[in-house]
């Protein structure tokens, strides 16, 4: 899962597709190059986080990353 914080605004979230952690990492380099105003990490889905997304979001509001 890909992470990200907005350096410009601060705005955050995360992707809502799990990949194995080297490409997740992979991506993260990737993303960081081509958007330098967002800062993209790659980070394990934990139990909470699973949870957590579940209470918070609306299905109409949630965040994806668009790549190329």
């Amino acid at each position: 899962m890909i992470r990200w914080k907005s350096k410009v605004n601060g705005r955050a979230g995360r992707g809502t597709k799990c990949f194995e952690r080297t490409e997740a990492e992979r991506l993260a380099q990737e993303l960081n190059r081509e958007y330098p105003q967002i800062e993209h990490e790659a980070v394990k889905m934990t139990p909470q986080m699973a949870e957590q997304e579940s209470a918070e979001e609306k299905p109409e509001e949630k965040t994806i990353a668009l790549t190329e």
